[in-house]
């Protein structure tokens, strides 16, 4: 007689786990007898025939997947790995936009020591605005409340740019809608300009 229930314990490496029918009991299954050649899934309901495997041991056989339980999400380190053929060490855009932001503080802070104040200002916003590109990623992948765009916006505004700019290059997030790149960008410049300002203004004069 088939039974049915649900696959309750699963090791995808070695290719066994455990079913349990409707009144509890729990079969040992192998992938070997799994028909079909897709591989079951924690939560899975399976249909399976039993027989008395090896040491007594309950397992189950002829076994089909009658219904498969979601996708689990991607994990952050998952979604962020780079496409095929792209280095994990390769330098995007964004990234030497922030370098260059940090190049031009720093040399600010080299010719007026008084202006320490203003690195340590980007830094804390930078930090803050990429923990907030970080939950909105993380929202994105697991379907939960999202991070307003204009909060993000706003984050980078307020002299988070930076580390709004390396979180859209780490997480890859937020680099593909046109709007929200343009603007992006547009607080970059407004950012480049005021520090070149303030680094070569003097020597302008």
């Amino acid at each position: 007689m088939r039974r049915s229930g649900e696959l309750i314990q699963w090791n995808n490496k070695s290719g066994y786990g455990f079913v349990r029918d409707q009144s509890g009991r729990d079969y040992y299954v192998h992938i070997s007898a799994v028909n079909g050649e897709t591989r079951p899934r924690l939560g899975d309901r399976l249909s399976f025939e039993t027989r008395m495997g090896r040491k007594g041991r309950l397992s189950a056989s002829a076994v089909t997947i009658i219904a498969s339980s979601p996708a689990p999400a991607p994990s952050l380190r998952e979604a962020i790995q780079p496409s095929a053929g792209v280095s994990r060490y390769h330098l995007g855009l964004r990234t030497a936009a922030a370098t260059l932001l940090t190049l031009l503080i720093l040399f600010i802070i080299a010719g007026d020591r008084t202006l320490l104040w203003l690195g340590l200002l980007y830094v804390g916003m930078g930090v803050g605005s990429a923990l907030l590109y970080r939950f909105d990623k993380l929202y994105a992948l697991n379907g939960h409340y999202r991070v307003s765009e204009s909060n993000l916006h706003l984050a980078d505004f307020c002299f988070g740019i930076i580390g709004g700019l390396a979180a859209q290059e780490v997480y890859r997030h937020k680099t593909v809608k046109p709007a929200f790149v343009a603007t992006t960008w547009a607080i970059a410049l407004i950012h480049l300009l005021g520090l070149a300002f303030l680094a070569f203004g003097g020597m302008i004069a």
